[in-house]
């Protein structure tokens, strides 16, 4: 995983006298914002934006902040600290400010994953002291599964070209986010294994296709089993929905 800081910034000036008053009255507050959370099918297009704001306190002289990042990701349920160029490191203020705000980017995010940061801030006298501490953490940034998922929505059938065959026809969707390649879908009647098997040139993302798959006709109180992705050539969000069995439709 590629991790890149993106620029800081400090609290910039105002061009005029009316706001350079209120600029010096106001001070950001003490806060830890996701200020962006792009998800993306390619690593390339996943990225997230922590931003940390901080007012200055009576005594202080600077101010700092340090940016840890944590990840979670199936099957654990907590969260655990990534380790990040330029993470875990304090960022100071120059002196004499009447706040601090400080933001870092992370590229290339992992997916499926969650991903937060806990932002940790000190006020600092003209000595180097510390005379105050706190910790926020910022809301998540989830980063969905990228790859396909194929389901099977319906099924019907209609009379096939021969006595005893029928022409099953499968309403099939790829539910994931991320397009599927060529993949063969077979189906028939369960008692004995019988089966037909068609060719798909793939599908995309969120597309849905009726597909048609000629195989001996089943008994009316019977099943039909209809098997997605038979090579199981399609790395899939989930495997669990690609064997299906379906009473015998009429």
């Amino acid at each position: 995983m590629r991790l890149i800081l993106l620029a800081a910034a400090l609290l910039a000036a105002v061009p005029t006298a009316a706001q350079a008053a209120k600029a010096r009255q106001a001070a950001p507050p003490l806060r830890a914002d996701t200020s962006t959370c792009r998800t993306g099918v390619t690593p390339a297009e996943r990225f997230a934006v922590f931003t940390g704001s901080m007012p200055a306190r009576r005594g202080t002289d600077r101010m700092a902040m340090r940016f840890e990042l944590q990840i979670r990701e199936a099957p654990d349920t907590g969260y655990r600290t990534v380790k990040a160029p330029s993470f875990g490191r304090w960022e100071r203020s120059q002196p004499g400010r009447r706040g601090f705000i400080y933001s870092k980017r992370v590229d290339g995010l992992k997916a499926p994953a969650t991903y937060r940061t806990v932002v940790r801030y000190r006020w600092y006298d003209d000595a180097g002291a510390v005379i105050a501490s706190a910790t926020r953490t910022a809301p998540q940034c989830t980063q969905p599964d990228p790859r396909p998922n194929l389901r099977l929505l319906a099924l019907r059938a209609t009379a096939g070209p021969a006595p005893g065959t029928t022409t099953y026809l499968l309403t099939v969707v790829n539910s994931g986010r991320g397009p599927a390649a060529a993949f063969e879908v077979a189906a028939g009647p369960d008692d004995d294994g019988a089966a037909a098997t068609v060719t798909v040139g793939g599908m995309a993302a969120r597309e849905a296709r009726v597909l048609e798959v000629t195989a001996r006709s089943c008994a009316p109180d019977g099943r039909v089993r209809i098997r997605l992705d038979v090579g199981a050539v399609i790395a899939e969000s989930s495997e669990t929905d690609n064997d299906v069995r379906r009473s015998c439709p009429e």
